[in-house]
């Protein structure tokens, strides 16, 4: 399975980590993906979602 967001399209971001030294290092930060059933264009469907799109989608 892939790590984005099948609501949102979310993904991995990329950036450095800058030490004191001011070196930098590679880093990524990947979605915080969950598994969970929703409903979607009114039928309940299954999918990754980021926790962002999931306590939109309760609040609605």
């Amino acid at each position: 399975m892939s790590k984005v967001c099948e609501v949102c399209g979310k993904g991995k971001m990329k950036g450095n980590t800058v030490s004191h030294s001011n070196r930098k290092a590679n880093k990524h930060w990947d979605a915080n993906l969950q598994d969970v059933v929703m409903e979607i264009d009114g039928e309940q469907k299954k999918v990754r979602a980021c926790t962002k799109c999931i306590k939109t989608s309760k609040k609605n």
